[in-house]
This record gives structure tokens, C-alpha cells and sequence, in this order.
């Protein structure tokens, strides 16, 4: 057995030391991050790193009524969209003194709800989610003002009124019916998912309505439901170019199924973009490294996520919050598609 001790834990001393100041500063700064300068916040947040110092929480608890812990819920931890909200989430919250639990539901209402009990029970301070309508039981005490916590939603089908942040669909919809009308294509395809959800459902909506505007046929045989895997997206390019009426262009409400979609047009056959043209949604990191690089709906994550996060820690603060805040979308034109081919 070996005789050795373990290292001495960092105290508030230790990064007091390193930080070259009082640990009275030390310690306000470590308890209130807000009420000093962010050059303070730095050296502290620093000091304390290169220490391996660890806050002692539960000391604090006693003291402010507060974990300094939200929770992140989100239904997908997988889906590559959230790496990006993630991060904005937490240079928010890292910001502020907060740290951040993330819940994966697997849109599985007894997760969500498993998960909202840990949030009234007091093991956080607040709540972003990103998942659809809130369990009706702890809906019931947000409506009320009785769940004990603050909530902010990243989707509008949350089922009650609660501070959003969420992106503009119905713009971005549009944007990319324009985009695929400017090229010249008449003949479309949708791969949908999830259509329960008013988000899903206004992109659907936005883009068909912007392509019959501008003179294009549509029928329901040319929207194809998924489930925002990369299979689905192949599933659906099998059966949409089955069709009689074979799409020159294919809008994807999400990258992972414009990516499928790719796969399965070139494993038929088809190039892309000489043959049909696909655009997908939301930017994930691996849409500019795929080949043919897709086009797609830039949804600015990171800052969806920090603005949620600030949202969310400005109504524990006692701040006034706008009720809904609204994120514009961009359109980014790469490989993925070009001038109609009309066969």
C-alpha cells in the first residue's frame, strides 16, 4: 500500500495568491461574478484553473438560496445542431458564476418529466429548454408561478407563455425557396420531420407557400415525412425520386436529412447538383466539409444559446426581459445546388 498523500486541495487562499488580490475579492468575486470587473472575473476565473480549485458550493447555498446550477433539457443530445448551442450556453453562464446540467428527454415525456422534477425540487436555479410542450403537471405550476424557478423556451410550442428565444422559420423557409426559384427549378421535393411542432410546421408551410406564390405545382405525393436522421433522408430521396414527377431541387428542414438525401441521389444515380439540387437546414459544423458542400440555413447557434442563457439569468437577477426574442436566419450557398436541368 502505498504511503503517499494525496495533494492538498486549492483554497480561496491559494487562488487569492495567484490572482494578486484579497480573498475578500476573491471571494465576492467567486459569489457575484456581476458585481465586479470582467478584468476581475478573468484573473480569478485563471488563478483558479491553473489550481485545480474547486467553489464549494453547498456553502454558498446556505448563504444566497442559490445552486449557481441551470439545466439545459434538449430532446436529441446527439443531433450535432446543440454542440454549438451548448457552448453559447455556457460562455453565458461561465460569465456569471453559473454552471450547466444538461438533460437529454429522447422527446420522451417521462424523461421531461423526471427531469422537471429535479428543476421545482431545487436542484437548479433555472430552465432552458429546447424540447416541445412542457409536461402538463409542471405546466400547470410555470402558468401559476409556483415551479419555484424561472423558465426560458427555445420553442414556441412550449404550451404556455414563457420567456423565448427562438429563430425566424418562416424567413428562412422563404429564403430557400428563393434561392431554388432564382435557379430556375419548378419541381419540388420536401423532406419534413416532426410536424407536430409549429417550427417544423412553419418551415413546411413558409417554403411551399413561396413556390406556388412564384407558379410552381405542388402535391402532397412530393413531401416525404423523416425523422431528422441521415437514413431518413435517404428513405425519403428513394421514394420522392419514385415519384412521376421527379424534384429538380429538395428542401431538407434539417442537414442530417439533406445530407442522407445527397447520399441516396448519388447511390442512384444522380448528381448533385446536376441533377437536383438539395438545401438543407441549420449549418452543422460537418455541412461545409461534406461533398458536394451543402447549401443550407445558417440558424446562428451559438448565439441562440447565449441569448437564452442571458435571457434566463437576467430573470433570476430580477431583470425585465423582452417575452420573445427573434433570431434571423442566413442563407449559405455552396456545392450543393445550381441551375435547373429540366428533364
Amino acid at each position: 500500500m502505498s504511503n503517499t498523500l494525496p495533494p492538498a486541495r486549492a483554497t480561496i487562499r491559494d487562488v487569492a495568491r495567484i490572482a494578486g488580490m484579497s480573498t475578500a475579492s476573491v471571494s465576492r468575486t467567486l459569489k457575484d461574478p456581476d458585481s465586479v470587473r470582467p478584468e476581475t472575473r478573468r484573473k480569478v476565473a485563471e488563478a483558479a484553473q491553473s489550481l485545480g480549485y474547486r467553489l464549494n458550493r453547498m456553502a454558498i447555498d446556505f448563504r444566497t438560496g442559490r445552486s449557481h446550477t441551470i439545466m439545459v433539457l434538449v430532446p436529441n443530445i446527439a443531433n450535432p445542431f446543440y454542440s454549438a448551442f451548448f457552448k453559447g450556453i455556457e460562455e453565458a453562464a461561465l460569465e456569471r458564476g453559473y454552471i450547466v446540467l444538461i438533460g437529454d428527454t429522447d422527446d420522451d415525456e417521462f424523461r421531461e418529466t423526471g427531469y422537471f422534477g429535479m428543476v421545482a425540487s431545487g436542484r437548479c436555479d433555472g430552465l432552458i429548454a429546447h424540447i416541445g410542450k412542457f409536461p402538463s403537471e409542471f405546466a400547470t405550476l410555470i402558468e401559476a408561478g409556483t415551479l419555484g424557478v424561472p423558465v426560458v423556451s427555445c420553442n414556441p410550442d412550449a404550451g404556455i407563455e414563457v420567456p423565448t428565444v427562438r429563430v425566424d422559420n418562416y424567413q428562412a423557409a422563404q429564403l430557400a425557396a428563393e434561392h431554388l426559384l432564382s435557379l430556375g427549378h419548378r419541381r419540388f421535393g420536401q423532406v419534413v420531420a416532426f410536424m407536430q411542432y409549429r417550427d417544423s410546421q412553419t418551415r413546411r408551410t413558409s417554403f411551399v407557400e413561396a413556390i406556388t406564390k412564384a407558379g410552381a405545382s405542388w402535391s402532397d405525393e412530393m413531401e416525404i415525412a423523416g425523422d431528422l436522421t441521415i437514413a431518413s433522408g435517404r428513405a425519403a430521396a428513394r421514394k420522392l425520386m419514385s415519384s412521376k414527377t421527379k424534384p429538380t431541387a429538395i428542401f431538407a428542414l434539417n442537414d442530417e436529412m439533406a445530407i442522407g438525401v445527397v447520399h441516396e441521389l448519388e447511390a442512384m444515380g444522380y448528381r448533385v447538383p446536376q441533377d437536383v439540387s438539395v438545401v438543407g437546414f441549420d449549418d452543422v459544423d460537418i455541412a461545409g466539409a461534406f461533398s458536394p458542400a451543402l447549401t443550407t440555413l445558417r440558424v446562428p447557434r451559438r448565439s441562440w444559446g447565449n441569448a437564452a442563457c442571458v435571457k434566463l439569468l437576467d430573470l433570476l437577477d430580477g431583470r425585465s426581459v423582452s417575452a420573445d426574442t427573434v433570431l434571423g436566419t442566413e442563407l449559405v450557398i455552396r456545392e450543393s445546388t445550381g441551375p435547373a436541368h429540366n428533364r
